[in-house]
């Protein structure tokens, strides 16, 4: 495997290769002697940078600092990919590996200061949105997520823009029969130029604690529009490729959410970033509380809702929803199950260690509980040695 760095230099970024600078415009065989390459980003504080790939019969996945998968796409329709990363979200690793059943696989890898502007097209309010047409998307705390769709006629390729900068969002693209071509996770990504061969499909984003309204943007310009700024790699290549599931369901394309509110059913639950207890607690809901529903993950057991001071993912055992809620936007953001948790069991003679399952993220009153317990084995354990120390003294 080859190995890249990019590090920011103010406005550009340096394409590294063996210690040697790697010309931007050459372009990298992927085979069986070299299957995959990884680019490392590192961006200044508070800069954002731009990654651009030319592709064929590759796939891409790009990594956080904590080796989580921040953006994926696995599809052989996907031509050229831009992606913007967030200020201030860490060094990236971008993965660049051939599609499985391809001989050969081909990617040009360069940096750029900002993304490939599309011309200014006609908006849309409502319907599919095809060549030269933009549709904007309002995200709010109530309505933290919605959907466009995307026509690009058959027999050819089209630019489809997405940008959500200060949405902390998460986005997944989706064809007409619910395969997902590419998802970008955890707002590390703020917007996306993907070059894609024609079909029908779906963009949808998601806002994550939207702090104040956001207004995102889908947008669509024909290949010829950025011919000077985008060119596709023309390699001769009759290698059979197949592509790749990711695990979003089959059938129908989500649709945007009908009116759909959930109710909280338990004493005081966990509202977390993400579908899982694997996911951080940005606050707590109580009985009787009830929240509009964004959407859901794909297996169904967890809903994001929107809240006073943004969105959040709760667990569907611990709401009972009321509504239209059939047609819920499908997110495939990945279920996360929390690890379990070492607990320390102090005694006077030693200090032992234990594993013990991850309590349920069923109310937050469960964690301070096990707190107070901690608190008094203290005290008990103080009041031993104060005696202790007074016999001593005896």
């Amino acid at each position: 495997m080859k190995r890249f760095i990019l590090f920011a230099a103010f406005s550009a970024l340096l394409l590294v290769f063996g210690g040697a600078a790697l010309a931007q415009d050459d372009i990298i065989t992927l085979n069986d002697a070299s299957p995959s390459i990884d680019a490392v980003i590192t961006l200044p504080q508070d800069m954002s940078g731009v990654v651009s790939l030319d592709l064929q019969n590759a796939s891409v996945t790009m990594l956080d600092s904590n080796n989580e998968v921040v953006f994926l796409m696995t599809d052989p329709r996907v031509h050229h990919l831009e992606l913007s990363i967030a200020p201030n979200t860490g060094t990236h690793t971008v993965h660049v590996e051939r599609l499985p059943g391809a001989v050969e696989a081909y990617v040009r890898i360069e940096s750029k200061s900002e993304m490939t502007t599309t011309p200014p097209a006609a908006e849309l309010t409502q319907g599919q949105v095809t060549l030269n047409q933009e549709a904007a998307l309002p995200l709010n705390s109530s309505a933290p997520g919605g959907s466009v769709d995307v026509a690009i006629p058959q027999d050819t390729t089209g630019l489809v823009q997405a940008t959500f900068p200060g949405a902390n969002a998460t986005a997944q693209v989706v064809d007409e029969s619910g395969q997902v071509v590419a998802a970008a996770y955890n707002g590390h990504v703020d917007a996306v130029n993907m070059l894609v061969d024609g079909g029908n499909y779906t963009f949808t984003i998601l806002g994550n604690n939207l702090a104040s309204d956001v207004v995102a943007g889908v947008a669509v310009a024909p290949q010829e529009a950025v011919a000077e700024e985008i060119a596709p790699i023309a390699v001769d290549n009759s290698a059979d490729m197949g592509i790749v599931e990711t695990g979003a369901p089959a059938g129908d394309a989500p649709q945007t959410a009908a009116a759909c509110t959930a109710t909280i059913s338990a004493s005081s639950v966990n509202l977390r970033s993400g579908p899982g207890t694997g996911y951080t607690v940005l606050s707590y809901g109580y009985r009787g509380e009830t929240y509009p529903v964004g959407g859901q993950n794909p297996q169904g057991n967890w809903f994001v809702i929107g809240t006073d001071t943004g969105s959040a993912w709760v667990s569907g055992s611990v709401i009972v929803r009321s509504g239209e809620c059939d047609g819920l936007t499908v997110y495939n953001i990945p279920y996360r199950e929390a690890e379990p948790a070492p607990v320390v069991i102090v005694t006077p003679d030693a200090v032992t260690t234990v594993v013990q399952p991850a309590q349920p993220a069923g109310t937050y009153y469960d964690d301070d509980y096990y707190e107070h317990e901690d608190e008094h084995e203290h005290e008990e354990h103080e009041h031993e040695e104060h005696e202790h120390e007074e016999h001593d003294d005896d």
